[in-house]
């Protein structure tokens, strides 16, 4: 399998992510959606990364499709839990973790540079709301949810991840004792120390 992504897109880091913890072989290709020479358009009619392209030639696109693909592929180190409760929880904390990522490209990207302070302020109360309720949620657990490590965990690592990558002036960890501890217990993952994101 073939997965098109750029360096510092969360949601490639997402796909990688689990692709490490579900040990699956892939081939990881540099491609930047803006290159229409990178194939993107090709295998996503939105034009969008991360997309899988499969050994069939068919593709998938969308970070929680792809990572939803792969927990099917493997058993090892399963991703989304059985009972339907519990996956409803893990899929509200990857909305959490990709709020959190979303709001955070619209604000360091600034891709409208005729946005408002007011506009700004905005999009960082969304990632200050995210981590907020992140950090209530979590609480003294060693996990985002069911005890063991999850989809949740790696939304919230991502966006994270992500928060210090661009924004490093953002200062979230005094306020979030309970993120701190959890950032640097996955930091230790291999998972998350291969796909570290680099400058794009």
């Amino acid at each position: 399998m073939k997965l098109l992504g750029s360096r510092g897109s969360p949601y490639v880091r997402k796909v990688r992510i689990a692709f490490v913890e579900k040990n699956i072989l892939y081939e990881y290709v540099v491609a930047r959606p803006s290159d229409p020479n990178s194939g993107v358009a090709e295998f996503n009619p939105l034009g969008k990364v991360p997309v899988l392209v499969r050994l069939d030639g068919t593709a998938l696109y969308d970070s929680s499709v792809i990572v939803e693909y792969l927990d099917g592929l493997s058993k090892t180190g399963k991703l989304m839990p059985d009972t339907f409760a519990d996956r409803i929880e893990v899929r509200r904390w990857e909305a959490l973790g990709n709020g959190i990522a979303d709001a955070t490209i619209l604000t360091s990207h600034d891709y409208d540079k005729r946005q408002t302070p007011q506009w700004h302020a905005k999009q960082q109360k969304k990632i200050a709301g995210g981590l907020a309720a992140m950090e209530r949620d979590l609480g003294a657990r060693q996990f985002c949810c069911c005890n063991s490590f999850t989809l949740a965990d790696i939304a919230c690592g991502m966006a994270l991840g992500y928060l210090d990558h661009v924004l490093p002036d953002f200062e979230w960890r005094s306020a979030h004792p309970a993120l701190r501890a959890h950032a640097e217990r996955l930091g230790e993952r291999e998972s998350f120390k291969t796909t570290m994101p680099v400058a794009s």
